[in-house]
Parts: C-alpha cells; structure tokens; sequence
C-alpha cells in the first residue's frame, strides 16, 4: 500500500482492486478527477486506477473488464 495516500476516503472497491494489482506484483492508484474532486472535497462521479500491469496481465486478475484500448 502507498504510505502518502489517505486509502480513508477511498471506497472499499477502490481499494480492493488496486490491493489485487498489488498482490500480483504491479504498481496501482486511483488517479484523475477522482483525486481531483476527492481533494476539493466532492465526491468523485467514478474512480480511475493507473496500473503497471499489461492489460493481458490486468484482465486475467479480474472476473469482469472491459477493453477500451
């Protein structure tokens, strides 16, 4: 987990994905208006999550994904 991070206000699926990219060896954060938002006090409309993981790598953590390419 990334110590400088308050995971507090990070909703719990949030937190379980990145923690399931951590597990398998990868870099994760939430990133993008939802850090924005959540740092002006409002609450983000979604979540987006940069990882280091390969999309192959990515979709094979996790039952459901949807390729944007």
């Amino acid at each position: 987990m990334v110590r400088n991070v308050d995971w507090k206000g990070i909703p719990a699926p949030v937190r379980a994905c990145c923690e399931a990219l951590w597990g398998a060896g990868h870099q994760a954060l939430p990133v993008g208006g939802c850090v924005r938002d959540s740092l002006l006090g409002r609450t983000p409309g979604d979540w987006d999550v940069t990882t280091s993981a390969r999309p192959g790598e990515t979709m094979a953590l996790f039952a459901h994904t949807v390729p944007t390419g």
